[in-house]
């Protein structure tokens, strides 16, 4: 066993790569990913790489061994978990300041198709080349600096890969403070196949197909605040309004501290004309995220703007003669 270890650690320090080693309760390897190293002792790996480990480690390019000590962010979205491996870890690659149109991921060039607001996810890339499936991997740019992760989803039977900016991760860093071990007791890939699924759907604008799979999500997973939060945004996209606003009130009632899901519950209410809900949803914003309220204020304003130019007419001609008298 000793020995298959060394031959394995040896092979992966040849190939200068940063690479994730998830292991079984009895220091069994069950598979390898590739990760990335950040500053401060952290590092980007893929969520699937994770599920049923009991232990994992990162080995750096190096060939120096860095055990994975707790989980400091998720993203089920994207499929990526941030970890901590101490701060003795090498601060990795260096981040690039923007994406750009050609990427490289596992070493070979692709292009960026297409970039756009995917929903309430935020923005995704479309990526001209495929990937296996359930792989997720650090994504660079063309100088060798990190741009984000690369993402596949399978959607109607074809591959697709995605890319996802870097900025994503870093806003969500160091978010909570969970063991590995304790991480999977609370997932199950099994209940989160449908709304893997259904993120696919979402990113290629298939809204059908997108209402469909979080309808299932939300069915084996109804305590799942994100499955709600998704569902929302397909509901409204099929014209289903008062679903939409009831999945988004669902989605904060499971999920309080989820800005976006206020942002977008705020936003349907006033579009209902309910600019006292609203109203409330920004109060709870300026304590939860000040970049989400102000997004709301905006909206807030612009509606009161447009009722008082609408109201003022009305006015003028109902006061002018009391004043003049």
């Amino acid at each position: 066993m000793i020995r298959v270890c060394a031959l394995l650690l040896f092979g992966l320090a040849l190939r200068a790569e940063t690479v994730l080693l998830a292991h079984d309760g009895n220091g069994g390897l069950l598979r390898q990913a590739p990760a990335v190293l950040r500053t401060g002792g952290l590092a980007l790996v893929g969520r699937e790489a994770l599920f049923g480990a009991a232990s994992a480690s990162i080995i750096d390019d190096e060939g120096r061994l860095h055990p994975v000590l707790w989980i400091s962010a998720e993203d089920a979205d994207a499929g990526v978990l941030e970890v901590f491996v101490g701060a003795q870890a090498p601060p990795g690659p260096h981040a690039a300041s923007s994406m750009g149109n050609r990427v490289r991921v596992a070493g070979h060039a692709a292009g960026v198709r297409s970039t756009k607001e995917a929903g309430g996810f935020g923005i995704i890339s479309r990526l001209d080349c495929g990937g296996p499936k359930e792989q997720g991997e650090p994504l660079y740019d063309e100088h060798g600096m990190l741009a984000g992760w690369h993402a596949t989803r399978e959607i109607d039977g074809q591959v697709l890969a995605f890319a996802v900016p870097l900025a994503r991760f870093e806003s969500n860093s160091r978010t909570i403070h969970v063991l590995l071990s304790d991480w999977n007791n609370s997932r199950s890939r099994e209940k989160e196949a449908a709304y893997q699924r259904g993120m696919g759907h979402l990113w290629v604008e298939d809204f059908d197909g997108a209402l469909f799979y979080f309808r299932k999500a939300v069915e084996s997973q109804p305590e799942n605040g994100r499955a709600w939060y998704h569902l929302a945004f397909a509901e409204g996209k099929s014209g289903h309004g008062k679903a939409k606003t009831s999945c988004y009130k669902k989605a904060v009632e499971l999920d309080p501290g989820f800005a976006p899901a206020h942002y977008y519950l705020g936003f349907a209410l006033l579009m209902n004309g309910d600019r006292d809900g609203a109203l409330a949803e920004y109060k709870k914003l300026k304590e939860l995220d000040e970049s989400w309220a102000t997004r709301l204020k905006l909206f807030l304003d612009a509606a009161h703007v447009d009722v008082l130019q609408k109201a003022k007419p009305h006015a003028e001609r109902s006061s002018g003669p009391l004043w003049l008298g």
